[in-house]
């Protein structure tokens, strides 16, 4: 009896320990994660710091600028005050590269070597996307700085446009008045940001209201006067009728921006009205109001022009006006039929293509016109079009007997491979793999074969479970089966690359192993463009030695778009490694022997880190204690 009692004893004790230890393990495992997170949050930290103190080797101003308004970008929800720091210091390298390309542009002057659009328009000027990347944070502040980095030159352009005539002419000596063109631009910035930073106040909304119509009325005060209409539609209407008499008084007929200008607020006024349920009531013109600015633009339209955009005006104009002046109409389609009789070649090709972009045109009616057409740029013009529909269709059968009558070669094989892909496309949405595969099997382009491969690897990938992951590995097997081990040209850089991309989701481990050696590619590369650009005046992709990097949207680019600066094309790939492991990724961040590059390599790898979608850190406690997310 007592050996019982014992081992009944014995055995409570020991579940209570157990039950003790499943208790304290979901503690351990939450303070796991903390630390974890903790420990990528100082990681992100030191990166941006990082970051932050390589701009300062930056020869280039323009960079310094991009650097620090990335940085401040991504330290926004870490640190509010340093992030306004960063933007400000961007705002001051802005400053001191207007006055270096200033400088540069005086000297190409005395020179003689330079025109009328490089005197304004330069790739490389960081300012409009600094400043509209802090407009995401901060409107007031990028409003600040789009004033505080406005150059000399272009403060001039737009005081001069402020006090000319409706006499002065939009062309210029060159064909194009660039400093008329900037102007717009700017004005148009800053009614924007001004838009942003006025909110839905009512006296602010008036005051940009109407200082904007003093500049120049334009379409942008559209969704001004209906944000001031949801507060005051009385002082809305007013405003609105004031605009309206200020563009009917302007001389149309002299300006283009004018005439797009008052066609768009005719077709405001065609809108249909809202539902009687709707709560919110749209702003509108007057009748009266939009029938006497209907009259003025037809009159203008009717005046002799020599200008294509205003021979198109006319055209694009007639289903509008016929519902305002139905009475002059028939004079406006006169005129719309003497300009088409003198209508160059090349603009006639342009309209005749007008039903081939009809989006109910079957691919049956652009073979029947393709079949019709002499022309070869009218031609190379159908085909794209014919080979998207082609892609849409679902019938196999169907599809084959369209792209056999496809009479050129390079365009049948371009149709087939657009078909191709839009079919694994539907089979991969559908869940069906082993269709897919099929038709990736058949596929003769290797570059095609290798990220339809990819794309279904990490669609398949998605669904978790164990088999799905078996399966997307072995996609990813196939894929890398079909690169080579080290690249010989872009080409096969590119598919090493692709592939890269997708064992970053998965399998991060490969992924990391397929890319660590092909830094030094990327470290080659760059090197030998920024030698070759030392010999090529026309290169702009570098100077002083140096990337000369560019903002697109959030993200940096070249100069030129990527394509001279192969690094730039794979930001993808850095992010997405980023975010399968900051850790690793940052050592191989600094693996890049440029500083310009390495700068900006980290930028992307922390843009990718911090990305909304980007990976969890998941601890996993014991059996039943549930799973721990942290973001």
């Amino acid at each position: 009896m007592r050996l019982r009692k014992l081992v009944f004893l014995t055995s409570i004790l020991m579940l209570m320990c157990a039950f003790a230890a499943a208790q304290t393990q979901p503690s351990d495992s939450a303070s796991d994660t903390a630390k974890k997170k903790k420990d990528l949050d100082e990681r992100v930290v030191q990166m941006l710091d990082e970051a932050v103190s390589d701009a300062a080797g930056l020869r280039l101003p323009q960079n310094r600028a991009i650097v620090y308004a990335l940085a401040g970008d991504l330290y926004w929800k870490i640190d509010e005050k340093h992030s306004r720091e960063l933007f400000r210091n961007s705002a001051a390298e802005i400053v001191t590269y207007n006055a270096e390309a200033e400088r540069e542009m005086m000297s190409l002057s005395i020179e003689g070597i330079t025109d009328a659009i490089t005197s304004m328009m330069d790739p490389s000027d960081p300012r409009a996307d600094v400043v509209n990347l802090i407009s995401k944070h901060d409107a007031d502040l990028a409003l600040e700085i789009l004033l505080q980095t406005r150059s000399a030159k272009l403060a001039d352009a737009m005081a001069k446009a402020a006090v000319a005539t409706d006499t002065q002419p939009d062309i210029g000596s060159m064909g194009l008045n660039m400093d008329k063109i900037r102007t717009m631009q700017e004005t148009a910035l800053e009614q924007r940001l001004s838009q942003l930073a006025a909110g839905s106040d009512p006296d602010k909304l008036v005051k940009l209201i109407k200082d904007s119509m003093a500049k120049s009325v334009t379409y942008s005060l559209i969704p001004l006067l209906q944000r001031l209409n949801e507060k005051d539609m009385k002082k809305a209407g007013e405003l609105g009728a004031e605009v309206i008499a200020k563009l009917a008084d302007a001389d149309m007929a002299r300006s283009q921006e004018d005439l797009r200008t008052a066609l768009n607020f005719l077709q405001t006024g065609l809108r249909p009205a809202p539902a009687a349920e709707s709560k919110v009531k749209p702003f509108a013109f007057t009748d009266a109001s939009l029938k006497d600015l209907a009259n003025k633009l037809l009159n203008a339209l009717l005046q002799p022009s020599k200008s294509m955009m205003t021979t198109m005006m006319v055209t694009q104009s007639i289903p509008v006006l016929e519902k305002f002046v139905p009475e002059k109409i028939g004079l406006l389609k006169q005129r719309d039929a003497e300009n088409k009789k003198s209508v160059p070649t090349e603009m006639k090709a342009v309209m005749n293509m007008q039903k081939a972009w009809d989006p109910n045109a079957t691919p049956e009616d652009l073979l029947a016109q393709l079949s019709k057409l002499t022309s070869d740029n009218e031609k190379r013009m159908l085909y794209p079009l014919l080979a998207n529909k082609i892609g849409q269709v679902t019938d196999e059968a169907r599809a084959k007997k369209l792209i056999d009558q496809i009479p050129d070669e390079k365009m049948r094989a371009n149709a087939q491979e657009q078909f191709d892909s839009a079919s694994i496309g539907r089979a991969t949405a559908a869940g069906k793999v082993d269709e897919a595969r099929r038709f990736i099997g058949a596929m003769t382009n290797r570059k095609m074969k290798i990220q339809r491969l990819v794309a279904l690897a990490t669609q398949v990938q998605k669904k978790g479970t164990e088999k799905d992951i078996e399966t997307a590995k072995n996609l990813m097997t196939d894929a890398k089966s079909l690169t080579k081990d080290f690249p010989e040209d872009e080409d096969d850089l590119g598919d090493i690359m692709e592939v890269i991309k997708g064992y970053a989701t998965v399998d991060a481990d490969t992924a990391f192993r397929m890319f660590e050696p092909i830094i030094n590619e990327f470290n080659d590369i760059v090197q030998a463009s920024a030698v070759l650009s030392k010999y090529n005046k026309r290169d702009r992709t570098f100077k002083k030695g140096e990337i000369v990097i560019k903002l697109n949207g959030n993200f940096a680019t070249s100069v030129g778009g990527g394509t001279n600066v192969l690094l730039f094309r794979y930001i993808p790939q850095f992010q997405m490694l980023g975010k399968a492991d900051l850790d690793r990724m940052s050592v191989l961040s600094g693996l890049f022997s440029r500083g310009d590059t390495r700068t900006i390599v980290k930028l992307f790898v922390l843009q990718g880190f911090l990305a909304e979608d980007r990976k969890p850190v998941i601890s996993v406690p014991a059996t039943g204690a549930g799973v721990r997310i942290n973001f």
